[in-house]
């Protein structure tokens, strides 16, 4: 069954970006696949300590909520990453969450390992699903070039994105005409494209 890992970054419960992450979840189940959802701020997870180990030995010194996570991130075969936007970028948690992945660069680019399954490789995708307060698109700049890196240490070559600007009151995403609409049927977008990249049928 193809997994489905589900990545909510909000640090507030039942959040905006959430409420996206829950609808492209259902989206994904209903296409077929095994859906998994990670809430960030229910784990601990330390910010990198820039100290420079994974480099030399390939491994975070850190023992957190980040030793599970790994391999999630890494053999699941569609990654849903939905976080809101603080100060043109990604909130700190998500951060944190992404920056503790230099690890997983490292093993890659550093030792020459394979971090995901060569065989299925290929059918690895993304969604990424964003909202911000402010009356500007250019808002989610910064983030979007994050994502763009984390996702090709995850070797997702190909994603999509929903950004919705102008969102900013816990809920404000329920007023939008379309947005959960949207994000549930990119969730089963996702699953359909691994499904076809992986030369399966999806019922």
């Amino acid at each position: 069954m193809i997994k489905i890992l589900g990545i909510a970054g909000s640090p507030r419960q039942n959040g905006n970006t959430t409420l996206l992450l829950d609808e492209a979840l259902k989206g994904a189940k209903e296409a077929g696949a095994s859906v998994n959802k990670i809430v960030l701020c229910n784990r601990e997870i330390n910010p990198c300590l820039g100290c420079g180990t994974c480099q030399k030995e390939g491994y975070c010194v850190q023992e957190d909520g980040m030793d599970k996570i790994y391999n999630a991130t890494c053999s699941s075969l569609g990654i849903v990453l939905a976080a809101p936007i603080y100060f043109n970028s990604l909130n700190a948690q998500t951060k944190a969450f992404i920056d503790r992945h230099q690890c997983v660069w490292a093993r890659k680019d550093v030792f020459g390992e394979e971090v995901t399954d060569p065989e299925t490789r290929h059918a690895r995708r993304g969604l990424f699903l964003a909202a911000a307060g402010a009356d500007d698109h250019r808002v989610f700049d910064g983030a979007l070039r994050v994502v763009d890196i984390f996702l090709d240490v995850l070797d997702v070559k190909y994603y999509e994105r929903l950004l919705f600007f102008r969102i900013e009151k816990k809920g404000a995403i329920k007023t939008h005409p379309t947005a959960l609409r949207d994000a549930r049927v990119a969730g089963e977008h996702m699953v359909i494209e691994i499904a076809r990249s992986l030369g399966e049928s999806i019922d």
